[in-house]
């Protein structure tokens, strides 16, 4: 093979992940696969994918493009759903609210912020002393 998807440095006991294997990472990871599979699929156990991950960037990127476009394909799913008229709409519509702008039923998303702008004037009593008030406000006391 000229192209291994796992690469043995000299010594043998140090791999990596080639170009055919980064690859195969992302595909994977857009289909949704655990890193788990990922690594049988590589012929590597898990722990030795998630210490070339470590140490090979790309491997960690080619997971995040592969993650990514699975995220977009669900979303562009789920919108085609939650705009649609079928049973599901309406749920999936509050699934996608909640799980991509923040929406939490009655509580308003923290990214949206409400200015309404209203005034209000409340009028205070000017000074009274302590007769004018009795009179004014307690008019049994007055009476007495």
């Amino acid at each position: 093979m000229t192209n291994p998807a796992v690469i043995r440095n000299e010594g043998g006991h140090t791999r990596r992940i080639g170009d055919r294997g980064l690859k195969v990472v992302e595909q994977m990871a857009s289909q949704g696969c655990s890193e788990t599979s990922i690594a049988k699929t590589l012929r590597i156990a898990t722990s030795t994918f998630r210490e070339i991950k470590k140490r090979q960037p790309e491997v960690m990127e080619a997971l995040e493009r592969g993650y990514s476009k699975m995220e977009d394909a669900l979303v562009s799913r789920l919108f085609c759903t939650a705009m649609g008229e079928s049973k599901g709409a309406v749920t999936a519509a509050i699934f996608l609210l909640k799980a991509r702008r923040g929406y939490e039923g009655t509580k308003t998303p923290a990214h949206i912020t409400i200015n309404d702008n209203r005034q209000q004037t409340i009028q205070l009593p000017s000074k009274l002393d302590m007769e004018e008030y009795r009179r004014r406000y307690l008019p049994e006391a007055s009476d007495a």
